[in-house]
């Protein structure tokens, strides 16, 4: 519940380092069967969808630990920022 409402707050004033914090907490619940369970009932929206597109991009730690959650809860995982040299080309 309360890192459900800091995932609120956050897409109201985003923060990188807080963001990615936020993620390894719920990605380190998901390691557990369990928690698994109630996660894919409560996971907030905003985690699912692009709400902290921007901020993934820049971050691949954030990024890296939302894949994993995703992967634990068996959600789609999100696409990856495009590289650089395929943005040129």
């Amino acid at each position: 519940m309360i890192l459900g409402k800091m995932v609120m707050k956050l897409s109201r004033d985003p923060s990188s380092r807080l963001l990615k914090h936020v993620i390894r907490c719920y990605s380190r619940l998901s390691d557990n069967p369990r928690a698994q369970q109630a996660l894919r009932q409560c996971l907030p929206d905003q985690l699912k969808d692009e709400t902290f597109k921007t901020i993934l991009d820049e971050d691949k730690s954030s990024r890296h630990w939302l894949r994993l959650l995703m992967s634990n809860l068996g959600y789609p995982i999100l696409t990856e920022a495009p590289q650089v040299s395929s943005v040129l080309k």
